[in-house]
């Protein structure tokens, strides 16, 4: 927890000047591959990128070779804060603003670094996050309060657990999951394998009426009126993934707070939004 106001700026300040990097040794050293991002390279980048510092005025030698130190103490900067990321009270910690820096600097950087696309996510899990879940067809909902969900897919089987059982006791009718693919989502070894993949119950939409889709995160489901609606559809085949969850160390939790009344469902089952299926496995 000492980290909290520390390690979060460092690395989103690793990968802001990261970013920079390719752009500066362009200019430094025109037609030539950037070095490895290994430490026998360094003294070779330090050396062109300083060449581009200012003699009175910045950027100076100092802000030059911060550039390209970032070259090769980013991932380690991320490694350090994806370990503490999985945990709730430090997520907690860190201000929102400076998880929007994470985020924004994250995505310039992760298509040369997983890390940095760990980081992204991680920045953007939701914590105490109310949940309503509508079925349309039987016309009923449900509250929820979700925290570190990692990805789409694992909210999917949780869903599945929580909200699947008798109809006759207001849950959703269908097959549960099995109990391997919910350990996995929650707290046991993520890695289910080809031969037991967990298969989602349903298709989600949010309450725009927009696809959910699996690879994606909780945060990328749109709010409807200030609150996070998902709209159950019939799953339409076996769509199944062999991870539970993407973060290992980030133990979820998805509550079931209460089955919505008749007229609270009524109520949300009105303002949304039809479902626009043009995924892979709509009808």
């Amino acid at each position: 927890m000492a980290l909290a106001d520390v390690l979060p700026q460092r690395a989103a300040e690793a990968m802001m000047l990261n970013d920079l990097v390719p752009g500066c040794w362009a200019e430094a050293a025109p037609g030539r591959p950037l070095p490895e991002q290994v430490s026998a390279s360094t003294k070779q980048l330090v050396q062109a990128l300083v060449t581009l510092a200012r003699p009175k005025g910045r950027p100076d030698k100092g802000d030059m070779t911060r550039i390209a130190m970032s070259w090769f103490d980013m991932e380690d900067w991320l490694k350090a804060l994806i370990t503490v990321l999985g945990h709730g009270p430090f997520r907690a910690a860190v201000r929102t603003e400076v998880k929007a820096e994470l985020r924004e600097y994250a995505a310039a950087v992760a298509d040369r670094s997983q890390s940095a696309a760990w980081v992204r996510d991680l920045a953007a899990v939701l914590d105490e996050e109310p949940l309503v879940v509508l079925n349309p067809r039987a016309r009923r909902g449900y509250a929820l309060t979700m925290s570190g969900v990692g990805d789409n897919f694992q909210l999917h089987t949780l869903l599945a657990d929580r909200l699947v059982g008798d109809s006759d006791q207001g849950m959703v009718p269908g097959a549960r999951p099995d109990r391997s693919w919910v350990a996995a989502a929650t707290d046991a070894d993520p890695y289910l394998g080809p031969e037991n993949p967990a298969l989602r119950r349903f298709r989600l939409f949010d309450g725009h009426g927009a696809y959910v889709y699996p690879e994606g995160v909780p945060a990328d489901i749109k709010p409807l009126d200030g609150t996070r609606v998902l709209v159950l559809h019939p799953p339409n085949g076996g769509y199944g993934m062999g991870v539970g969850r993407v973060f290992q160390n980030m133990i979820p939790t998805l509550n079931l707070d209460r089955v919505l009344g008749p007229d609270e469902a009524e109520f949300w089952l009105t303002r949304i939004a039809p479902a626009v299926e043009n995924d892979f496995m709509a009808d």
